[in-house]
């Protein structure tokens, strides 16, 4: 069933569209097509002109009817005419819109942008808060401009592939570079890396100094020195002592073993076990047959247990012959030590090999002060136990200062220490005669520099200490006249300031401070 027209209104939104032809007036018993539509025409027309609430009047023109609204804006055509004043078929057929389709044309159409530019926020005309300066200029959107295609050269990747790969083989050649040199021991010399070329700089201020310094800065000193009085809180009696840090050269030498101080009963135990291994071993060849068998230990108090019968039997006899082995035995035993003893070359060459390896360890020297030392026994006592000792160093004779200096190892130093603080006696100075005439000469100076006048004559350690490298080749004896004649002497060793020491030094202080041997 059709639905009915809605009723008329005095809008122009609720007019009933006319362009399509009713059944009634399709039908042969009513009035003709244009005669009903000019009537409703009027009719519509004439509920226009009713309404007053609408300021201006509908206008028409050769495209259809505008209708202006409340606010006297004139509407979309609502009707479309032609010229003879009839409907538009052909242009209310172009007004009806028409369906977008993906195109070509339809892409590129640019929608229109609801939103406010970018622009118009930074337009100060539109913005009164906007800052007229170079930082708000610089907050701009820049035109992006369109970039050119860059087409990769041909053998780029290829010669980039190469360089890696030479320089992964380059860095395999260098690590079996490291191996081998590593295995040699030859690390510390073939190390010239940048690392170890390259020294850094050290802190403005050592950790030590920091506290005194207000900036933690040595510039400090050349702009305000620092007072003492304001060293109160941090100078105190306690004294830090840093740990001692080992040289870089001596990194890959080896420790020296010292050995195990034992005791007189371990001693003891570790022979014992070591002669229980040794007969342990002995039993168990003689048992695999490898040794024959030792004949039985008989003596005059196991005689009766061993023998048995055959002591009964002949007891003088028997007696005898355990005697006469006994005494064989005895006899084995000191031939036996004595074939263990070293010669007397064996015994010298492990004394030399002692102290080549004492002079090994690290170079000592003492520096000894006698108030006359020029007799010819004390001459010779210096002299010979510096040869034993393979010592080196020189003996300065003077008035005022006779000095020994000696060089060598601990072992070495240590005994010839005792020898001159210790056991020798200063004050025997017998006359020292001459064997080939029987007369009484003097070798090497008068009597007079011999002679103390009651003081007592006695010896004193100046210096003790270890050196870098030894001063001097070989142990000799020199004589001065003046004290310019002996600074120059040991000058030439670079030794002088061992004179210095002595002369400075005076007797009561050097008594003060003698170790104990």
């Amino acid at each position: 069933m059709p639905r009915p027209p809605p009723a008329a209104t005095g809008g122009a939104k609720n007019h009933q569209p006319i362009g399509r032809p009713t059944s009634a007036s399709m039908s042969g018993g009513g009035p003709t097509d244009p005669d009903l539509i000019q009537r409703k025409i009027a009719e519509a027309k004439a509920r226009l002109a009713s309404n007053t609430s609408i300021p201006s009047q509908p206008r028409a023109t050769a495209k259809g009817i505008y209708v202006p609204d409340e606010k006297g804006r004139v509407a979309t055509p609502q009707v479309g005419l032609d010229e003879s004043g009839g409907i538009d078929l052909q242009a209310m057929l172009s007004s009806i819109p028409k369906r977008e389709v993906a195109t070509a044309k339809a892409n590129q159409r640019q929608k229109k942008d609801t939103t406010p530019s970018v622009k118009a926020r930074f337009d100060k005309s539109k913005n009164p808060y906007l800052e007229d300066s170079a930082e708000a200029k610089s907050l701009l959107p820049m035109k992006r401009k369109a970039r050119q295609l860059k087409f990769v050269q041909p053998g780029k990747y290829i010669e980039k592939a190469n360089k890696e790969r030479k320089h992964a083989q380059l860095e395999k050649l260098k690590q079996e570079i490291a191996q081998n040199v590593r295995k040699a021991g030859m690390e510390t010399e073939l190390d010239i890396s940048d690392k170890t070329l390259k020294k850094e700089i050290g802190p403005p201020a050592e950790w030590w100094d920091a506290p005194f310094l207000p900036n933690k800065a040595y510039t400090d000193l050349d702009e305000a020195p620092v007072k003492p009085e304001d060293l109160d809180q941090l100078v105190t009696l306690y004294v830090h002592h840093p740990i001692p840090i080992r040289p870089p050269n001596e990194q890959n030498s080896a420790p020296v073993a010292r050995s195990l101080m034992l005791t007189k009963k371990e001693r003891k135990k570790l022979r014992r076990q070591r002669r229980q291994e040794t007969q342990k071993e002995k039993q168990d060849k003689i048992r695999l047959g490898l040794l024959p068998p030792d004949p039985p230990k008989v003596k005059i108090s196991n005689l009766m247990q061993v023998l048995g019968q055959e002591a009964i039997q002949d007891p003088t006899k028997i007696e005898a012959r355990v005697r006469k082995e006994m005494e064989q035995r005895q006899r084995q035993h000191e031939l036996t030590n004595e074939q263990r003893k070293l010669t007397p070359e064996e015994r010298r060459q492990k004394i030399m090999n002692k102290l080549a390896e004492d002079k090994k360890q690290s170079n000592e020297v003492a520096v000894f002060k006698v108030k006359n030392c020029a007799h010819p026994k004390h001459r010779y006592k210096i002299e010979k136990n510096a040869q034993q000792y393979q010592l080196t160093g020189i003996v300065v004779v003077h008035e005022k200062c006779h000095l020994v200096i000696v060089e060598g190892g601990p072992k070495s130093i240590k005994a010839y220490k005792k020898l001159m603080l210790r056991r020798i006696d200063w004050n025997d100075m017998p006359t020292p005669k001459n064997e080939n005439n029987g007369s009484t000469t003097f070798t090497m100076m008068d009597i007079d520099r011999f002679n103390t006048e009651g003081e007592e004559n006695k010896c004193y350690l100046v210096w003790e200490g270890q050196v870098k490298t030894r001063a001097f080749r070989k142990f000799t004896w020199r004589a001065f006249e003046s004290e310019k004649m002996a600074r120059e002497e040991l000058s030439k060793w670079n030794v002088e300031h061992y004179w210095d020491a002595a002369v400075a030094a005076k007797d009561e202080d050097l008594a003060a401070r003698q170790p104990e041997l």
